[in-house]
């Protein structure tokens, strides 16, 4: 079964009018490091042209991966789709103190248009790049040395991957945590957008996908919602927000893969029966 994993790399948003993270850049490249090692056919990753040259020399001739295996595309954020929409609810001030770029949020589903090939592949998925740190997998699974062992983590390999691939052939993969009580995490899209109103669960962007025939119909269903909202509501969402209520209103075409929190918190007083992220990669 060929699969093919797409990500992005950009680590000098900070500060910027796009928003983003601050000081993530060894953090990324470590963490899509170990990614790799989930063994796909194919990897591609979105990077900016100022980044391009120095990730091809750390990925291919320091770390020794294969240009065959991994592919670095280059892609301007101004050339997003709906750029003029995005930018007309965007307080630029506000943006360059803030830690998420929603271009990147949304091109999570507008890149899929720009992946080569994609009727030679199985199953395509998206991976954050920064997603195998410390903050949400246990020292125990652990396995570099120095720097390193913050982000190398032995859950990322072909049994998981293997895992994804069997429960999406005819469901959509998507994550979702849960937003109740003392593990409320996140607000929703305004409920007149649902078909009947849910919040239970947030869903989360840190990978999703499947079977290709599904993810054109994903895709399509979250550029529509994107829309409506962009034409309608006077701010920006974030796609785990938008998703969270394509999930409810389509629950039929997905397979949920749930979690109660992150990571143990002080007030979980039960964690036998907390499921916490990295459960999921327990297989």
């Amino acid at each position: 079964m060929k699969t093919l994993i797409y990500t992005s790399i950009y680590s000098n948003l900070w500060g910027t009018e796009f928003g983003g993270r601050d000081s993530r850049k060894l953090h990324y490249r470590h963490s899509f490091k170990n990614i790799l090692n989930l063994g796909a056919d194919k990897f591609v990753c979105f990077v900016s042209f100022e980044e391009y040259e120095e990730l091809c020399k750390l990925f291919y001739n320091d770390w020794g991966v294969s240009r065959e295996d991994l592919e670095f595309v280059v892609f301007n954020l101004n050339q997003t789709k709906h750029i003029d929409k995005i930018k007309k609810l965007k307080n630029v001030n506000f943006m360059k103190t803030f830690d998420r770029c929603y271009e990147i949020q949304y091109n999570k589903f507008f890149w899929y248009d720009l992946l080569e090939n994609k009727d030679h592949y199985d199953k395509i998925y998206w991976f954050d790049a920064g997603l195998s740190h410390e903050g949400l997998f246990p020292e125990k699974y652990s396995f570099g040395a120095n720097y390193e062992r913050y982000f190398t983590f032995n859950l990322f390999n072909w049994d998981f991957l293997n895992h994804l691939n069997s429960k999406s052939n005819e469901k959509f993969i998507l994550l979702g945590k849960n937003n109740q009580s003392n593990f409320f995490w996140s607000q929703t899209i305004p409920p007149k957008y649902y078909k009947e109103y849910d919040n239970k669960i947030h869903v989360v962007g840190g990978f999703f996908g499947g079977n290709p025939k599904i993810f054109e119909k994903v895709k399509f269903l979250f550029e529509e919602k994107l829309l409506e909202l962009l034409n309608n509501e006077n701010q920006l969402y974030m796609e785990e927000q938008i998703l969270s209520c394509i999930f409810f209103n389509e629950t039929e075409n997905f397979e949920l893969l749930f979690f109660d929190d992150w990571y143990k918190r002080e007030n979980h007083h039960d964690n036998d029966k907390i499921k916490y992220f990295y459960n999921l990669f327990e297989i």
